[in-house]
């Protein structure tokens, strides 16, 4: 390390120009060649890579995304002639824009159930003719466009689903920037000194550039998902800061101590950047693990960010004593230099604010120790509150349409139609055919004999809740369902249901004894099934 530093302080002019040449270089390059990131998640040997498969083998052209344009009237209902109207022409622009397949509009046959009950919200179905990452951006937006220009007084129009949330996805610029402004607040803080601060974060954008550009270009041949560069973004100005803060403080340190600024940056880079190098071989090793997973999703995301990490590395190594030679000993603050002209080079660690808390710690360590503990368990009480699951447009900005038509599907149509599951299948005799369109139907019924035992088995359910949950299935189910009259026996099969299974709630919440009102739970509506079927 310290010939590396030595040769990079001497020539640091070099060093700079080289830099400098090889971000023109991705620059150029990569604006060229563009960048061809994939989102497709694909797990082999699994159900749904199947299901996927056969879909695009089946319908070539209408296995893309889907999105859902939603619509809600104030008052009257969506059939009325002026929301008939409207929305009609607005569909018919949005069938005729590029990468549109197919357009199922609730007014005709084919959509007539994509209404719901107190008719004043309805939906169609919009298929792209490719998945959300082979989609133009310029395609997408152009859809939530005319969706939007449908938007009248008592008529509200949104869009969502999987293509639209990638569209409309607020650029990552905005959230380095503030972290970059942080950062140097910061730095600021801690140095006081204008010069100082610009190193870590000259150094950081630099790796960070030069590391985001090489993964746009690595795109077109390893599979690296959208959000590589955001991940990137993250872990490249953390460590990158984090690691050029370690030698400027121990550059600074051996100035202060009467070194020259080559011998002092030579000491800094063979001490604090051996420890550098050590923690940035340990992230990259750490990063490429993902790939024992063997999905290329998960790869691309441990790719990328090893490639940050690996320039972030290579500038402080060779970037940063180049700086620092440029910078010479304006790296300290006006009065660090004055300080040091009139009294001479003190004893790294015998000065400072930082000396004198480290000594205040020492002299209390066991109040200060439990101090900080209770605040990290402070700290720590959301965790116990903490849910983890996949996001969807719920977890969306609530101004965004994306979100106002999660909102909407669920209000009409119960919350579980925000999560459909797809079934795909191949049949080889007209039983086959009939036994596939009857499993949408049977699913519903054998899960609700699921809530049936579950509200014997764990006692009464408030009977809103218990609607709430028949809602949702139904929502759910009517969305999985392969025919318009299947789906009507299902909402048929189900009305009855709820019907029995509310009066068995009320039997039991009247029963004088918890197993007299399990008995009437578990025994009361089952035979309504049976004569429904």
């Amino acid at each position: 390390m310290a010939t590396m530093a030595r040769w990079c302080f001497q020539h640091r002019a070099w060093v700079l120009i080289g830099w400098l040449a090889l971000l023109a270089v991705l620059g150029v390059t990569g604006r060229t060649a563009g960048s061809t990131y994939s989102d497709a998640l694909t797990l082999p040997g699994t159900g749904s890579t199947t299901a996927q498969n056969l879909l695009e083998q089946a319908f070539p052209g209408h296995a893309g995304d889907q999105e859902t344009i939603v619509w809600r009237t104030s008052s009257g209902s969506v059939r009325a002639p002026a929301v008939r109207d409207r929305i009609t022409a607005m569909l018919d622009k949005v069938v005729r824009a590029p990468a549109v397949a197919s357009v199922t509009s609730p007014y005709s046959a084919r959509g007539a159930a994509q209404v719901s009950q107190d008719r004043q919200i309805a939906y169609a179905t919009v298929i792209f003719n490719a998945p959300q990452a082979s989609l133009p951006v310029p395609d997408v937006t152009r859809v939530v466009h005319l969706a939007e220009a449908a938007r009248a007084p008592g008529v509200q129009v949104d869009i969502g689903g999987p293509a639209v949330e990638n569209a409309l996805r607020p650029s990552v610029g905005i959230s380095a920037a503030v972290g970059v402004i942080a950062a140097a607040i910061v730095l600021f803080i801690s140095f006081g000194s204008l010069l100082a601060m610009l190193l870590p974060l000259a150094t950081a954008i630099a790796a960070l550039a030069s590391g985001l550009m090489t993964t746009g270009l690595l795109s077109h041949a390893v599979t690296i998902p959208s959000a590589a560069p955001t991940l990137g973004i993250l872990i490249g100005l953390g460590v990158g800061i984090d690691y050029a803060l370690f030698i400027v403080t121990r550059h600074r340190s051996n100035l202060k101590a009467g070194m020259s600024p080559k011998d002092a940056a030579v000491r800094a880079l063979n001490t604090s950047g051996r420890a550098v190098l050590f923690a940035g071989t340990t992230v990259c090793i750490a990063l490429l693990g993902m790939l024992v997973l063997r999905i290329s999703y998960i790869s691309g995301l441990g790719i990328a960010a090893a490639i940050t990490v690996l320039f972030t590395v290579a500038a402080t190594a060779t970037l940063l004593p180049a700086l620092l030679g440029f910078l010479g000993k304006r790296v300290l603050s006006r009065r660090e230099r004055r300080r040091l002209a009139a009294g001479g080079p003190a004893e790294p660690g015998t000065a400072g604010w930082w000396t004198r808390l480290a000594a205040f710690v020492q002299r209390r360590p066991a109040p200060l120790a439990a101090a900080a503990a209770v605040v990290m368990l402070v700290l720590a009480i959301p965790v116990l509150s903490l849910r983890l699951g996949s996001s969807d447009a719920a977890n969306d900005p609530a101004s965004t349409t994306t979100h106002q038509a999660y909102d909407l599907l669920a209000t009409g149509f119960g919350p579980g139609f925000n999560g459909p599951l797809e079934v795909a299948g191949t049949t080889s005799t007209p039983a086959d055919a009939a036994a596939f369109a009857r499993m949408p139907e049977e699913i519903g019924l054998r899960l609700l004999g699921r809530i049936i035992d579950w509200t014997g088995n764990e006692g009464p359910v408030e009977l809103a809740k218990l609607e709430a949950l028949c809602l949702s299935l139904e929502g759910s189910i009517h969305n999985a369902s392969l025919t318009p009259r299947g789906s009507g026996r299902f909402r048929r099969t189900l009305a009855g249901a709820m019907i029995t299974l509310s009066g068995a709630i009320l039997t039991v919440e009247r029963a004088p004894s918890r197993r007299t009102g399990a008995k009437a739970r578990k025994s009361g509506p089952k035979r309504p099934f049976t004569k429904a079927r």
